[in-house]
């Protein structure tokens, strides 16, 4: 077992936490993307209601499979936090960085689902013009990769602390 103070060990929990629900929501995406595929809500033994689901498949299976490689690798970093036993402002950076990033990345995922330019950009892309979802998308997915980057750079330093004094 570790050792890690109190504060570290709540804010892994709460890293866990939020890892897990961003991995929900990418499942509930999986759902989105079977009535996408479908072009029907379908609830067996319900009847089948025919739909346009808003978004692409290629959307939801992004945002599917986004949600829930983004879940894993969010509760991954919480563990690491305690496995190489970060305290104070690296324990920070890492949990709150990663919740940053579960959250970005969702965003980023959903609202590049609704946006004809996939949220590339704030302004018109190959893909389409830019707007509202677009802008969300960009802004909420480009922020929130600078704290991954922070946050996985510091789990490596780490680590190599680690392998050098072992």
């Amino acid at each position: 077992m570790t050792s890690i103070d109190e504060p570290t060990r709540r804010l892994s929990y709460l890293v866990i936490a939020n890892g897990m629900v961003v991995l929900i929501i990418g499942l509930l995406a999986g759902i989105m993307l079977i009535f996408s595929l479908l072009d029907a809500v379908t609830l067996w033994p319900l009847p089948v209601w025919e739909v346009t689901v808003p978004g692409s498949t290629r959307g939801w299976q992004a945002a599917h499979v986004g949600g829930i490689l983004n879940g894993v690798m969010i509760a991954g970093a919480a563990l690491l936090m305690s496995h190489l036993e970060l305290t104070g402002r690296r324990a920070f950076w890492v949990g709150w960085g990663m919740i940053i990033t579960g959250w970005a990345n969702t965003l980023f995922y959903w609202s590049g689902n609704f946006a004809p330019n996939r949220g590339l950009s704030v302004a018109e892309t190959p893909f389409g013009a830019g707007d509202f979802a677009g802008t969300l998308a960009f802004l909420g997915g480009g922020s929130g990769m600078v704290f991954t980057f922070i946050a996985v750079s510091i789990l490596a330093l780490a680590a190599l602390e680690k392998f050098r004094a072992a």
